[in-house]
């Protein structure tokens, strides 16, 4: 599998907080064919990859949450925000934060000095999506991040080295702020029958989209996510002595 190294503001874990955290990991490893842990602190792998953490908690911050590399926390609370709590697991120093709106979102300080992420294919995330209600959430993680942000209409989308990596939605008539992840999946319509068929539900969806074809789902505990049709990648004449650098 595929992997790029993160720079620090970008996003690089996602965990999944929930009161049924058995029933989300079966869930996950059907629709994504994930191996996932059986340990307090659940670990999904693609391929012997990490790619996300299921968390058994009652909490009000149930769902997916996001974690961005780095950086401390100092710059969220100077800016407005609040730290929540921080873990030291596996994975590294884990804290979780509120932005200006209340909206939860996570900080990682990676264990080791190799900081790579599953990238964008079937199986792993492929997109995070903030949803903000005033133009002050954007600019929030813009200033906290130092994004380079470019706007079109009522989207931002965050580049690193003239590359993508997650958009902004401003909509002043949502009322709450949230962060969205999507997953791949090589094949959309499938993907939503294996939805249905292991307890979730499809809220929305299929529709084109400048990424491909996306949908909204429920998963079988009711947490809410994304799910973005992609291509699987190629590669001609690989070895497993070539870095990972050069694929």
């Amino acid at each position: 599998m595929p992997a790029f190294e993160a720079k620090p503001g970008m996003p690089y874990w996602q965990d999944l907080v929930t009161t049924q955290p058995q029933k989300a990991a079966y869930f996950y490893a059907k629709l994504l064919g994930w191996e996932v842990s059986n340990d307090a602190y659940r670990v999904a792998r693609k391929e012997g990859l990490p790619v996300a953490g299921i968390v058994g908690a009652e909490t009000d911050l149930l769902g997916w949450t996001p974690y961005f590399l780095g950086l401390g926390t100092d710059g969220v609370e100077k800016l407005g925000g609040e730290v929540i709590s921080t873990a030291d697991v596996a994975l590294g120093q884990m804290t979780i934060c509120q932005d200006r709106t209340g909206c939860p979102f996570g900080l990682i300080e990676p264990h080791g000095e190799d900081q790579f992420v599953a990238a964008g294919e079937p199986g792993v995330p492929v997109w995070h999506e903030y949803i903000a209600p005033s133009q002050d959430a954007i600019d929030f993680y813009a200033e906290l991040f130092d994004w380079e942000v470019v706007r079109d209409g009522n989207y931002f989308i965050a580049m690193e080295d003239g590359a993508p990596f997650l958009g902004m939605l401003l909509d002043e008539t949502a009322g709450v702020s949230l962060w969205q992840t999507y997953f791949g999946v090589e094949n959309l319509e499938h993907a939503l029958m294996t939805v249905g068929n292991f307890g979730g539900q499809v809220i929305s969806g299929p529709v084109a989209s400048p990424f491909g074809l996306i949908a909204i789902a429920e998963d079988a505990t009711g947490a809410g996510f994304h799910l973005c049709e992609v291509a699987v990648p190629e590669f001609d004449d690989i070895r497993e002595s070539d870095s990972i650098l050069d694929l």
